[in-house]
């Protein structure tokens, strides 16, 4: 009988071969156990990467869209808390004036006249708002003020209404002012952009946009009505209690209908952050989808990562136990 047999060369070179290769396999499996993921993805899908491409280009897609709805989140919600603030500070105001008007008082509308300059100076401020280096209500125009500061805007009103001796002179100055096409406010007292601040990309298909500037309707009629009282305590109809009465109640009356206006104007605000939130709710569902995907097509499984990987180390040390008694035997033991 006859037995192949390899020279001590060809054994050589078998042996070495065969430790590079359990090697090579046990870095690549210590690469997979640290790491999570197989290192020969190739294999894995025999060469077809396209469903791995396409969840990494949806994961790339969804990054954008999250930081996107982030923004979004936050400039909408700066909005609304904004709109809060004014409408919350003018309902206190709505009552004080309906009050000062009753007590037939003249220091009461006086200070009364004093608090709605306040509330006015503050309204502006609240519209001039900037959230991370955005103005919230200058539309486009985000990189400045939405508004003329308060003061400069009262003082142009005095200058409008410093002919009129009546409470409709000045009520109709400061309602042209602030409303009429190409009055004062449109040529100096807004100064954001016409358009619309661009919209914001939630998910494939679906926008926002903080639709809300200084120069809506709703806003214009809040502050006109709010500068009737707060010329006041500029000194305009001065001297005339009664006059100064009629404005403030003109002023009371159009507050309250300007308030159903913020309502509503809130709950526009509210509908828009409500969409943000659901698809926001959306892609984070989404996102955990792919990279379930990503993870089933990709994951190595630690626990038969780990048995491969011992055996791997049996074998080497089988093989190295082998190697140093080959080395060590002698032509009398290999006789015997």
């Amino acid at each position: 009988m006859s037995f192949a047999s390899y020279g001590d060369l060809a054994s050589t070179f078998q042996t070495r071969h065969l430790n590079a290769r359990l090697k090579q396999d046990m870095v690549r499996l210590g690469q997979e156990l640290s790491t999570g993921r197989k290192a020969d993805i190739s294999s894995f899908v025999s060469g077809d990467f396209g469903p791995i491409a396409g969840i990494n280009h949806s994961l790339k897609t969804l990054v954008a869209h999250t930081q996107s709805t982030k923004e979004a989140t936050a400039l909408v919600g700066g909005a609304q808390t904004v709109l809060g603030n004014i409408q919350d500070q003018t309902q206190a105001l709505s009552g004080g004036l309906i009050g000062a008007i009753s007590a037939q008082n003249p220091g009461l509308l006086q200070s009364t006249a004093v608090e709605a300059r306040e509330k006015f100076v503050a309204t502006v401020s609240n519209l001039n708002t900037n959230l991370g280096g955005r103005s919230l209500f200058a539309g486009a125009a985000t990189d400045r003020l939405a508004m003329l500061d308060a003061e400069t805007i009262l003082w142009e009103l005095m200058t409008v209404v410093s002919g009129e001796n009546t409470a409709a002179g000045v009520a109709g100055r400061i309602d042209d002012w602030f409303k009429a096409p190409g009055g004062g406010f449109d040529t100096s007292g807004y100064v954001g952009a016409a358009e619309d601040l661009g919209t914001f990309r939630l998910r494939a298909g679906e926008t926002a946009t903080q639709p809300i500037k200084a120069n809506d309707p709703e806003l214009r009629d809040l502050l006109s009505a709010l500068a009737k009282s707060a010329i006041i305590a500029e000194g305009a109809l001065a001297g005339d209690l009664i006059a100064q009465r009629e404005l403030m109640t003109k002023s009371s009356d159009e507050l309250r209908a300007a308030d159903d206006q913020m309502t509503l104007l809130r709950a526009r605000l509210g509908s828009i952050e409500a969409r943000i939130e659901t698809a926001s709710v959306r892609n984070t569902a989404e996102k955990s989808a792919l990279e379930l995907s990503y993870n089933t097509l990709t994951a190595a499984d630690p626990y038969e990562t780990a048995t491969t990987l011992q055996a791997l180390y049996d074998q080497m040390e089988s093989l190295y136990t082998v190697t140093s008694r080959l080395s060590n035997l002698n032509f009398t033991d290999y006789m015997r």
